[in-house]
């Protein structure tokens, strides 16, 4: 899976100031679930799935995500953002790796 961590954001354009956007993000990642044997018991595994969604605009938290393992291979997350200003909007994915994946796309008016 050489694509892991690839990060995709659409933001709907044109916008306009004040307006509410629905912003899509897609991102790349296997999802590793966690795993039980027949008794039921954790199969021991330094898993891999994101953990962590923190998305800015213009360096201001707007959202915080905390997942589980339930959440499906290639996650796909999507929000509303009241865009008052032109600027940068960036969303971030963390894995349980310890890895941080990053997307951003710029807002203009």
């Amino acid at each position: 899976m050489s694509e892991i961590g690839k990060v995709r954001m659409r933001v709907p354009t044109p916008t306009k100031k004040g307006e509410i956007v629905t912003v899509r993000t897609l991102m790349t990642h296997p999802m590793e679930i966690v795993k039980r044997d027949k008794a039921g018991k954790v199969i021991e595994k330094n898993y891999n799935f994101v953990y962590k969604v923190v998305a800015t605009y213009n360096g201001k938290k707007i959202l915080e995500i905390e997942t589980t393992q339930s959440v499906s291979q290639n996650p796909l997350f999507a929000f509303p953002l009241k865009v008052d200003e032109p600027g940068v909007l960036k969303v971030a994915f963390t894995d349980t790796q310890g890895k941080t994946y990053e997307g951003t796309a710029e807002i203009k008016f």
